[in-house]
């Protein structure tokens, strides 16, 4: 689990993002989060609810763009590959949960990932190494 952070991060923020970033920074950003949280879907394969699957969609989208905002800030992967790697080791240990605790586990996740997201970017402007220009300012 910790490796499929590393590999989401370098696919979502390093390719998608940066590949995007140098039309729009705006869309990037939302493409790139969007993605993310969609590419989840894949866990209907491995016989998750829909219920579940849909509510992880929702935050994964919302924690795309925290990790998103979080590179651009600043200008590198390793707090998003981190991260990523921590919270899937983590949830190796989540038990059976019913819906109204998966519901608020998930809003709880939104609300974080978007204050700390809201929260970065009134932080001074990070470059981003792609193209050195201000990633946000576009």
């Amino acid at each position: 689990m910790l490796f499929v952070g590393f590999i989401e991060e370098v696919i979502f923020r390093g390719f998608l993002f940066k590949a995007i970033l140098q039309k729009r920074a705006r869309l990037a950003i939302i493409i790139s989060s969007v993605t993310f949280g969609i590419g989840h879907s894949v866990n209907l394969l491995n016989g998750a609810e829909y219920w579940q699957t849909f509510l992880q969609i929702g935050y994964a989208i919302a924690i795309g763009y925290l990790f998103t905002i979080l590179f651009i800030k600043t200008g590198s992967l390793l707090p998003g590959i981190f991260t990523h790697g921590v919270l899937n080791a983590f949830s190796v240990f989540s038990g059976q949960s019913t819906f109204e605790q998966d519901t608020v586990v998930s809003v709880v996740l939104i609300l974080i990932s978007l204050g700390y997201a809201a929260f970065l970017k009134r932080l001074p402007q990070k470059t981003c190494a792609s193209d050195k220009q201000h990633c946000l300012d576009q």
